[in-house]
């Protein structure tokens, strides 16, 4: 499937549009599909540029990750020099 986040599988959800009014809320309901927020991105993959397709809040955790492995890397580093 194209619009699917390769990470976690997130695709659409489907809901309902209910207009405001009365008696409206019961009679008249259209399904709607609410799109997952994906992007397309080149991450380097076992020494590979590849390309994926992923979501918003799958790359907002990958970029915290990284963050918190080099974080972790410079306190090993600075570590091991004292």
């Amino acid at each position: 499937m194209s619009r699917m986040c390769d990470f976690c599988g997130k695709t659409y959800q489907q809901g309902n549009l209910v207009p405001r009014g009365v008696g409206n809320r019961v009679t008249r309901r259209t399904l709607t599909r609410r799109k997952a927020n994906l992007r397309s991105k080149r991450l380097e993959i076992n020494g590979r540029m590849v390309r994926v397709t992923i979501c918003a809040s799958c790359l907002k955790r990958l970029k915290k990750d990284i963050k918190e492995a080099n974080l972790a890397l410079v306190q090993a580093t600075a570590q091991a020099r004292v």
